[in-house]
């Protein structure tokens, strides 16, 4: 069972490593997903379940099937935004549309709060993407979903760097050899 905290923490992993400009867009998923949970366990609270690689990997695909549904209907009222609507009333009535679309209640707010500035979630303009689809249809197979340049995710009071991250992953190897 994967809680509130951990759907966040898991997240901010996956974020984290898919934005990594040290290895950037050469990560392939075995690899990728082994640095996504190092990073995940190594962040838990003390006492908290130990995930592995494949649990972790299905349940960022379900979550991320849910969230892009929500996405789409958000960027969509975001890129068509009637005059004076706050971001609040877009989630409001892009909540009432996924209720309405898929007759459940959209349950990931918590986490697509942390991606949706990313940019695989971040509203585009059609011009945009069709950029970005020409471009990451061109990769030779490695994983990747984003060059954004920053190293740091505010998951709510947590911040989760991957620069003092990598320095302790490196120091340790260099202990170990």
């Amino acid at each position: 069972m994967w809680t509130i905290v951990d759907d966040k923490l898991l997240v901010a992993a996956y974020t984290i490593m898919s934005e990594n400009l040290v290895v950037d867009n050469g990560q392939k998923n075995d690899s990728f997903w082994k640095r996504v949970v190092t990073y995940y366990n190594t962040n838990q609270e003390k006492g908290a379940k130990k995930r592995i690689a494949d649990k972790a990997k299905l349940h960022w695909a379900a979550m991320k099937k849910i969230m892009n549904r929500y996405n789409g209907i958000y960027n969509k009222w975001y890129n068509d935004r009637p005059s004076g609507w706050s971001d609040e009333d877009l989630m409001v009535r892009a909540h009432e549309e996924y209720k309405s679309t898929f007759k459940s209640t959209f349950q990931y707010e918590h986490v697509w709060r942390i991606v949706k500035d990313s940019p695989m979630y971040a509203p585009q303009s059609s011009g945009q993407r069709a950029i970005k689809k020409a471009r990451t249809s061109e990769l030779s197979g490695a994983h990747t979903d984003s060059s954004n340049p920053n190293t740091t995710i505010d998951a709510d009071d947590k911040k989760f760097d991957l620069v003092r991250w990598n320095r302790r992953q490196q120091r340790g190897k260099a202990k170990k050899e």
